[in-house]
Order: C-alpha cells, then sequence, then structure tokens
C-alpha cells in the first residue's frame, strides 16, 4: 500500500510539474504572438495574449507596460476607457522599478493629450525625470507641455535634451521646432492643437485658439492654480490686466496652494505691477516659492530694482541677468530697460551700446525677418536654408542655435551632390 501510495504521489507531482510546464510555454507563446500583433498594430490581439501572459506571469512589468500602450494606441476603444485601462495596468509597476520613469512618462501623455490634465501631466513628467534626468521622452512631451500651456519660455533646458539625442541627420528638424517654439509659441503645434480637438482640419490658428486650449486646460482641472496663471498671462499679455488679476484673486481663494507656485506668483507680481500696486506686488515678489534664480524671477528683480527702488546698480546687474539667458536675448524691450539704467549711472558708454543692440534685436523680431524664415524651414534639411538659419541666430547673439544650425551647414556640404 505504501509503495502504490508513494507511485500515485508522484504521478500528481510530475503531473502538475507537467502542468504548470505546459502553461508556462503556452504563456510564452502568447508573448511571442502579442509582439507579432503589436508590430502589425493589431491592438485587439495584443490585449488579449498579454492578457493570458500576465495570467501566468502577473508581476512582469515590462508586459503591464505594453499592454497599456496596447490600449491607448487602439483608436477603436472609447477614448476614456482606452485610458482608463492603460492608468490600472500602469499601476502594477513598482516605483522602485527601471520601468517606473517610462510608465509616468506613458501616463503624462495619456493626461495631457486625451484627459487635458495638463497640471498632473506636468507632475508626472517631472517625477519621471526626477528618477531618470536623461529620459527623452520625458523632456518632449514636458516641451510640448510648456508650449501649450503658453510657457514655452521655459521649455530651453528640455529642448537641449531633446535636441542632444537626436541624431545629427535630423537635428535640423529638431532645431525648426525650437525655432516656432521661441518665436510663434501659439501656433508652434498645430498637429497636436488637431489631435486635441482645439484647431478643425484645414483651419488656421486664430488669436483666440490659444485662449480656448488654456481655458479648456484650467476647466479640466479647476484646483490647480497653473491652469489659472496661464489663462492670467495670456491676458495680461493681450493688454488686459484687469481681467488678468480678476482671474488670480479668484485662483487665490479656490486653488490648491497657489502662492507655492513661482509661475503663479511671476504673474500675480507683474499684473500688479501693471496696475500700478507697487507695494503688493512687491510684497507677493519678496515671498516668492523656492529656488530664485531663472526668468522669470531676474526679470521681476530687475525691474522692481529700477522702477520701485530706484537703485540702478542693483537694476543693472538684475537686467544682465536677464538678458543672458532665454528669451531675454530677444526681449528689446529689457534692453532698452537697461539702456536707461545705464544712462541713469552715469555709464552713458554703456548706455549707447545696449541702445544699439536693442534696436538691432527689435528689426530682427520683424516679420519681414521672419516670413523668409519660416519659408525656409519648410525645408529645414537643405544646405542654403540652414545657412540662412544660422545667421539668423548668429545677428540674434545665439550661440547655441548658431553652433548647431552650422553644424547642419558643413553636413550638408560634405554631402556629395548626386548631380555631379
Amino acid at each position: 500500500m505504501r509503495v502504490r501510495a508513494a507511485r500515485l504521489l508522484l504521478v500528481g507531482v510530475l503531473g502538475i510539474g507537467a502542468y504548470f510546464g505546459i502553461t508556462r510555454i503556452v504563456a510564452q507563446r502568447s508573448l511571442q504572438r502579442a509582439k507579432t500583433a503589436f508590430g502589425l498594430q493589431d491592438w485587439r490581439t495584443a490585449r488579449g495574449e498579454l492578457h493570458s501572459y500576465l495570467k501566468v506571469y502577473p508581476s512582469n512589468e515590462e508586459a503591464r507596460l505594453r499592454l497599456a500602450e496596447a490600449y491607448f494606441k487602439d483608436s477603436a476603444l472609447n477614448s476614456e476607457r482606452a485610458v482608463s485601462s492603460a492608468i490600472q495596468q500602469l499601476g502594477f509597476i513598482r516605483r522602485e522599478s527601471p520601468l517606473w520613469p517610462a510608465a509616468r512618462v506613458q501616463e503624462a501623455r495619456m493626461c495631457l493629450f486625451v484627459r487635458m490634465q495638463t497640471h498632473r501631466s506636468e507632475r508626472l513628467l517631472r517625477e519621471s525625470l526626477a528618477a531618470d534626468p536623461e529620459n527623452v521622452e520625458a523632456h518632449y512631451v514636458l516641451w510640448k507641455l510648456l508650449d501649450l500651456t503658453g510657457r514655452s519660455h521655459l521649455a530651453e533646458p528640455h529642448f537641449r535634451k531633446v535636441l542632444e539625442s537626436t541624431p545629427l541627420e535630423k537635428r535640423a528638424f529638431c532645431l525648426r521646432e525650437w525655432y516656432m517654439s521661441q518665436f510663434y509659441p501659439a501656433t508652434a503645434n498645430p498637429e497636436i492643437d488637431r489631435l486635441m480637438g482645439f484647431l478643425e482640419p484645414g483651419a488656421a490658428h486664430d488669436a483666440s485658439t490659444e485662449s480656448r486650449r488654456l481655458v479648456r486646460f484650467r476647466e479640466q482641472e479647476p484646483r490647480a492654480a497653473l491652469n489659472h496663471a496661464d489663462v492670467a498671462r495670456w491676458f495680461s499679455l493681450e493688454g488686459d490686466p484687469k481681467a488678468a488679476l480678476e482671474l488670480l484673486q479668484q485662483a487665490l481663494d479656490t486653488t490648491d496652494a497657489p502662492l507655492e507656485e513661482p509661475f503663479f506668483v511671476a504673474t500675480l507680481a507683474q499684473v500688479l505691477y501693471d496696475l500700478g500696486e507697487f507695494d503688493r506686488a512687491l510684497k507677493i515678489y519678496k515671498a516668492w516659492p523656492g529656488e530664485r534664480s531663472g526668468y522669470e524671477y531676474f526679470r521681476l528683480e530687475a525691474i522692481f530694482s529700477d522702477e520701485v527702488d530706484r537703485n540702478y546698480e542693483q537694476a543693472i546687474v538684475g537686467y544682465r541677468k536677464v538678458i543672458a539667458i532665454w528669451p531675454g536675448q530677444a526681449d528689446w524691450r529689457i534692453q532698452n530697460r537697461l539702456a536707461r539704467c545705464l544712462a541713469k549711472a552715469g555709464d552713458e558708454t554703456a548706455a549707447e551700446e545696449m541702445r544699439s543692440q536693442a534696436k538691432s534685436v527689435e528689426l530682427l523680431m520683424e516679420t519681414k525677418v521672419h516670413s523668409p524664415l519660416r519659408k525656409a524651414l519648410a525645408t529645414p534639411d537643405q544646405l542654403e536654408n540652414c545657412q540662412q538659419m544660422s545667421q539668423f541666430y548668429e545677428q540674434l547673439g545665439l550661440a547655441f542655435e548658431t553652433q548647431h544650425w552650422r553644424e547642419q551647414a558643413q553636413r550638408l556640404e560634405s554631402v556629395p551632390n548626386p548631380s555631379h
């Protein structure tokens, strides 16, 4: 009896082992079929096979990431259902996983382009970059997000990371995107605006396209202070500081920790200054949250030193900081402010040099300069057009862009001409 029982036990163990062995083989085949389906963009099949695989290997985070992608990319699914299902899969990826930064970027893309939750998207992207500072996709999506929210002047570090990782022969196209972000940010991403429903197919941008976009973002996340600041900045730049202040006042009462957001503080301080409320503007500025650096902070520092404190020596230092970083190099008004401060400080020679520089920059901002540049950028990988862009940036004094456009010209010069 004992021998018979032992045999039965052994057969049972072997049977279980065989079952699990077969199950693992079937799961691996499901994974292979899922990979094939991905290549064919057959998202429904890919999802089915990945679900089968994950029943056997539920902790495989790469499969979770791929399954989320298969949900997100399937245009046959209801967009909200697809996003919800994808985010559910991404939630299985642990924070300590090497795939965690990629998962956050994927979720950020969905929050931005489908749910239009710019605040949540930005938080996810910054979390991804904190874990993986070299994540190029995170830098690229954050660059586009800053364009779409009226903060393209803060995108330069992300553009540079993207450019570094772009193959040499494709960098002219990346440089073209950056030019549009620098000089035409409201209309820099027409395809994204069409994708998100802010621009009808075949329609051109008008003055209201950007405001509709910003208002929609605010409606999607009404408690996010940055979204209110983005709309208020739009009104401010359109010459309506009263409307901007009204929005900001409402945000102070209805949003989460608005005075902890540097861009909100910068916008509020600028609007108060524009309306002549200097004491209140200065109080807001002096309570600046976080790191006291960057274009927004240096610009306000210089203006308040100049116009409120009448401390021209300090203002000169501040204005020089501003014009050393983008977009200060193209801001001829700030450069004229610096020229006035230099004159008031008794340095007329430096003041005249700065006035001359400001005038040159002002002329470079005219439509007659940019119209041929935009036309040339229809084909940015042509030698003559690269040379034209290099010359423009050299005149503007932007060494980084000059160097990269010049490198593109040199690359094209070295390519043999098939017609010869």
